[in-house]
């Protein structure tokens, strides 16, 4: 340069550029540092503290399917508050089951027998609930006698209760019933209805049994449904 500001020729007669001053690189280092903060490059595997996320960063969008199990939960850390309304449905708390036993079965005993179910178990939270049960069943009885089932559960209903008697020759539907009458169960949909009653906390498994009056008894299509309503 032959004077301050001016770009001499080079002798090529092209035009020679000119080089940023130290203040400059110095000026846009500080820049480049400014804008990108004081992140620093973490080392290898585990290297990601609770320290180095900042709160509320990792939401639901950043946790992968099924990432979260139970051996990642410490006790109690999932309680009532945590849980928004209608967040765990009763499919997920064994709160409601329905059992079913298409299969024909027989009986001759007079007294109430297991005929290979339907069995259907529930789980009732402390401190004791409400558990609506119905029940139906396709029955017969031979020589004017009576097809009979029972509702039975270990500790709730230690001896077997009758809620379903007919003494058809041919197959009838019989669905079960509260209130008075409620042995017999009815031929009804629109009649039927759920027995409703107060059972302790703990696991409960109720079942069907079967009996007859006298000559054999047949039973099909037999389903019954158990809910925890509150």
């Amino acid at each position: 340069m032959d004077q301050a500001g001016r770009v001499k020729k080079s002798e090529t007669g092209g035009r020679r550029r000119r080089l940023p001053s130290p203040a400059l690189i110095l000026s846009l280092v500080a820049l480049f540092v400014a804008l990108g903060g004081t992140a620093t490059a973490l080392k290898g595997k585990w290297s990601v503290k609770r320290d180095d996320i900042a709160p509320k960063a990792v939401g639901a969008n950043q946790l992968g399917p099924r990432a979260v199990t139970n051996a990642k939960l410490r006790g109690n850390a999932v309680r009532s508050k945590q849980l928004a309304d209608y967040a765990v449905g009763p499919w997920k708390l064994r709160l409601g089951t329905t059992a079913a036993a298409l299969g024909e079965s027989s009986t001759t005993s007079n007294v109430p027998v297991d005929l290979s179910g339907p069995t259907a178990t529930v789980q009732i939270p402390a401190p004791g609930g409400m558990v609506a049960i119905q029940a139906e069943a396709s029955m017969r009885a031979t020589g004017n006698n009576s097809a009979r089932v029972y509702l039975y559960e270990p500790s709730t209903i230690p001896n077997p209760v009758m809620i379903h008697r007919t003494d058809a020759s041919s197959f009838q539907t019989r669905i079960s019933t509260p209130g008075i009458g409620a042995g017999d169960g009815v031929t009804s949909r629109v009649r039927a209805g759920w027995i409703v009653m107060p059972v302790s906390p703990g696991t409960k498994t109720f079942q069907l049994r079967y009996s007859t009056t006298g000559g054999t008894a047949i039973f099909k299509d037999r389903i019954l449904r158990v809910a925890v309503i509150r």
